[in-house]
């Protein structure tokens, strides 16, 4: 038995204000305040005390129940503003010059308590043989980036060239069991932009930013922190920034004389003092903390679409490549896990106005997982079909059915189908009132399949579905 459960409320404000000084000088300033309140409750109670009792004794548990009756309480409230005022100055028509000031500004606190119900209705809060006996959290972390920027750009022929540099005061400060953490440093924010314009409708645009990554309180937080009752979690109050560089090449192309339309991206980052999780395991259960690794991660990423239009008949075909390499840590050894998938998409759809309109689309995808010393592959396809029709001025039929089939190299095969329907009726489009019928899960399958490959393991799992549910559905419009 598992219960996780959150009540969250949340405040967002914003304010966005341009003025025009003259034709050459703008100004303009936003600024967007949140405020999120979440109460997360987890509970659990474990039967099998048995294979659990080597966890339980870590964590401290009364071994003397009838099961294991775990909860954790958490409250976590986020404040954040963030501002910024924006001035432009034309220099001509074909350059200008931006000048940016502006802060983000973080508040959050975080309370946690890990406690047992036992078999006479109280509660009990343990102390764990590890962590050095923390099992609470009262944290509070302060966030403060304030930062100068400019960036000048200029137009000489086909080309748009927008250099950029920011220099940011970081200060990062939190507060734990009585001792304060602070760190407080300053760098400079390079970035670059450059635009071939080849016609009005096909341009190239390549960028380079840099950015600083920063963490939340939960991954500072010492004490536990249960994410379920197989995955504890305790922070590291020292965590530093992470920096990393990214780089993208972007080409669009929108032929309007033979309706074709081309869409490319390659995207590449560059992960330094990443922080990434050191996971201990005993049997299932994980112990996890965090650290600032010293080895660089990878990232590479690739899509592609291209569109042509025959008449009342839509052909395309999308791509999509992603590569990672990123370094890992289990039981203090460190690994590197190298993860490709392939994905292609080809399809074609009908484009009529009133006749009615179909849809077909084959997804076939190859997803490859190296870790270390396993490699895992899976293969999916999935062929589709999406079905549109209004009638008689006043009936929409709508019908999608999908049939997917995923094979583990070397392993299992699983299949299943979805197949969903509705229809609509609306007198006329300017009337108020519509009644629908929607139709879920016509074929009422029981589960579906799912393989999984992460950087620590490699699962295949069933979702289990609701069976076959017809619902009827009352709309109006103000």
């Amino acid at each position: 038995y598992q219960l996780d459960e959150t009540t969250q409320s949340s405040i967002n404000q914003n304010v966005n204000y341009y003025y025009t000084l003259d034709e050459d000088n703008i100004f303009a300033f936003e600024a967007q305040h949140l405020y999120r309140d979440e109460d997360p409750f987890y509970n659990s109670i474990l039967e099998d005390k048995e294979n659990y009792k080597p966890t339980a004794d870590a964590l401290g548990l009364d071994p003397d129940q009838q099961d294991y009756n775990i909860a954790q309480d958490r409250r976590i409230k986020s404040n954040q503003l963030d501002a910024k005022l924006d001035y432009y100055h034309i220099i001509n028509p074909k350059s200008n010059i931006n000048l940016t000031f502006g802060t983000i500004l973080s508040n959050q606190q975080f309370q946690s308590d890990l406690f047992q119900f036992l078999d006479d209705g109280t509660e009990f809060f343990p102390t764990p043989t590890f962590n050095d006996g923390l099992a609470s959290n009262d944290v509070e972390y302060r966030f403060r980036d304030i930062y100068l920027g400019a960036h000048y750009r200029l137009k000489v022929g086909k080309f748009t060239i927008t250099p950029g540099l920011s220099i940011h005061s970081y200060g990062n400060n939190n507060t734990q069991f009585g001792v304060d953490f602070k760190d407080n440093f300053f760098r400079l924010m390079p970035d670059f932009e450059t635009r071939i314009q080849f016609k009005n409708s096909e341009s190239l645009t390549f960028r380079y930013d840099m950015r600083n990554r920063f963490t939340d309180v939960t991954k500072l937080a010492k004490g536990l922190v249960l994410n379920d009752f197989s995955s504890i979690q305790f922070g590291e109050p020292e965590l530093q920034n992470a920096l990393s560089h990214n780089l993208s090449l972007l080409y669009t192309s929108f032929n309007l004389f033979n309706y074709t339309n081309v869409f490319g991206r390659i995207a590449y980052t560059k992960n330094i003092d990443q922080i990434r999780n050191i996971t201990f395991f005993e049997n299932v259960i994980n112990t996890s903390t965090f650290f600032n690794s010293n080895f660089a991660d990878e990232t590479a990423t690739a899509f592609g679409r291209i569109q042509r239009t025959f008449g009342k008949v839509i052909a395309s075909f999308n791509l999509n490549l992603n590569y990672s390499n990123i370094n890992q840590f289990i039981d203090a050894r460190r690994s590197i896990n190298t993860g490709f998938t392939q994905s292609y998409t080809p399809g074609v759809r009908t484009n009529f106005k009133k006749a009615p309109n179909v849809s077909l689309k084959y997804n076939y995808r190859v997803s490859t997982n190296n870790q270390g010393t396993n490699e895992t592959t899976f293969y999916t396809s999935a062929p589709s079909i999406d079905f549109d029709a209004y009638i008689w001025n006043s009936v929409t039929v709508r019908s999608d059915y999908t049939y997917t089939r995923q094979t583990l190299k070397g392993g299992n095969t699983g299949d299943f189908q979805t197949w969903n329907a509705s229809i609509a009726y609306r007198k006329d489009r300017d009337a108020k009132w519509e009644y629908e019928i929607v139709a879920t899960n016509l074929l009422d399958i029981d589960s579906k399949l799912t393989n999984t490959a992460t950087n620590l393991f490699v699962s295949q799992s069933q979702i289990f579905i609701q069976p076959r549910f017809l619902s009827f559905r009352l709309r109006y419009e103000i």
